[in-house]
């Protein structure tokens, strides 16, 4: 017994213990940080199919609203009222209405908060001309979009509030 006391090659119990603390640590830590990313992925997967739902269901609204109004005779004015929700995903987004240029068609862009971040784009295909829009940007934060157009003589108009 003494020979064990007295050998200096031994490991120190005391280091022996922190060592075994901190691969507890890194395993503890790897199985979280694993838990932690799949949980985020799913997030993200939420937020893109929202994204596409909400996208998908103005689009329908707008669409119908310019079909409506390019076969009425005379000036028409229709708004259709949305309850948007506060959080896709988890996280604020914003709604964004873009004209046609010669390069792209008029569109819906939603993205995440602000500039960067995940963005998805429905086209308005049906718009097959130049509409005028104005008050492009709606926040998430409103919990609600209003959408208007508006058609008269001097052209087509639409904006979201």
């Amino acid at each position: 017994m003494r020979a064990f006391i007295q050998d200096e090659n031994a490991v120190n119990i005391e280091i022996g213990y922190i060592l075994n603390l901190i691969v507890l640590i890194i395993v503890t830590g790897s199985i979280t940080s694993a838990f932690y990313i799949y949980t985020d992925a799913s997030s993200e997967q939420a937020m893109r199919v929202s994204y596409t739902d909400l996208g998908s269901q103005i689009a329908r609204d707008i669409t119908n609203m310019y079909l409506i109004s390019e076969n009425s005779q005379g000036n028409v004015s229709l708004k259709v009222t949305r309850n948007i929700p506060l959080t896709l995903g988890g996280k604020g987004y914003r709604i964004e209405l873009k004209n046609a240029t010669q390069d792209r068609m008029a569109s819906i862009e939603i993205s995440e908060g602000g500039f960067s971040g995940y963005k998805m784009s429905t086209t308005l295909n049906s718009i097959n001309n130049q509409v005028n829009i104005t008050n492009r940007i709606v926040y998430s934060g409103s919990g609600e979009l209003n959408i208007w157009l508006m058609k008269n003589s001097s052209g087509s108009w639409l904006w979201i509030k």
